[in-house]
């Protein structure tokens, strides 16, 4: 009967292997969030689910309306194109920065800002201007790019002994995040009386409440004391490397095609929007 649940075991500690941590580098090393009780432990694990919940609505959203954005703005289909495809190159663009602002500023601060700065981002695409419409999209990307890297790390730092179920709950609000973007976009929209600039920038709200919600974790962590990182050499003539980086972006090519085109490709073909 041992033989399970050692591997059951493995399985969990392999899973608490995938996570990376943006700070893995850094010296001296990161300490973990201090908590004075399971109310406080509680509310550290909901609020981290809950950033991650706020970091897929800004490319549902603009799916679920980009027939109506063509048409309000005036967007050609290369105009359409390069909105879907702004905040995935800013993914790809800004993530590199993450670990850097950790080590200087701090995990938590700078995801405090990621927040506040996604729903700038977001409020930004409701006012009525093609300019703000795409500065607010790769500003609400830069965001996300960030918040994807550091996410996990905190996650494996602070729930070391969970971090296997932590990730389930964290992958869990990523996809609920997508989901309800996707399916609430529109019903808001005829909710407010078919105001276009409104439903776009209706998910600037739970992103600015969930950065209320982290403030405490903010002012828990304190000062922070600057960290220093390895370099990292080599890499680019790392044959795995280059294997691993061209599968993880052949995979996420088809999560943001998807993302992007799918529902605009069933609305035209006669599906209802909502359904």
């Amino acid at each position: 009967m041992t033989a399970p649940s050692n591997n059951a075991a493995s399985t969990l500690e392999a899973a608490d292997e995938l996570l990376l941590d943006a700070e893995a580098d850094s010296l001296p090393p990161p300490q973990a969030t201090r908590v004075r009780g399971a109310a406080d432990r509680f509310l550290l694990g909901a609020s981290l689910v809950l950033i991650a919940f706020n970091l897929r609505p800004v490319f549902s959203s603009a799916s679920a309306l980009l027939p109506e954005i063509r048409s309000e703005f005036g967007l050609s289909a290369l105009g359409a194109s390069l909105l879907t495809t702004l905040p995935v190159v800013c993914l790809g663009a800004f993530s590199p920065l993450a670990a850097r602002l950790a080590q200087r500023i701090g995990s938590e601060r700078i995801l405090l800002g990621v927040l506040l700065l996604l729903a700038l981002g977001t409020a930004l695409r409701g006012l009525s201007s093609v300019p703000l419409l795409f500065i607010g999209t790769a500003l609400a990307g830069a965001c996300i790019a960030i918040g994807n890297v550091l996410l996990p790390g905190l996650v494996k730092r602070d729930f070391a002994g969970r971090a296997a179920v932590m990730t389930g709950f964290y992958t869990m609000a990523l996809c609920a995040g997508a989901a309800s973007a996707a399916g609430l976009t529109l019903p808001i929209e005829h909710m407010l009386g078919g105001s276009l600039d409104g439903a776009l920038a209706a998910w600037a709200l739970p992103a600015l409440l969930v950065g209320l919600i982290w403030l405490p974790q903010v002012l828990r962590s304190g000062g922070h004391a600057r960290r220093n990182g390895f370099r990292v050499e080599g890499l680019w003539q790392d044959r795995l490397a280059w294997q691993v980086t061209l599968f993880m972006g052949l995979q996420s090519a088809l999560a943001y095609c998807v993302f992007g085109w799918l529902v605009p490709i069933l609305r035209e073909r006669g599906l209802d929007g909502v359904t």
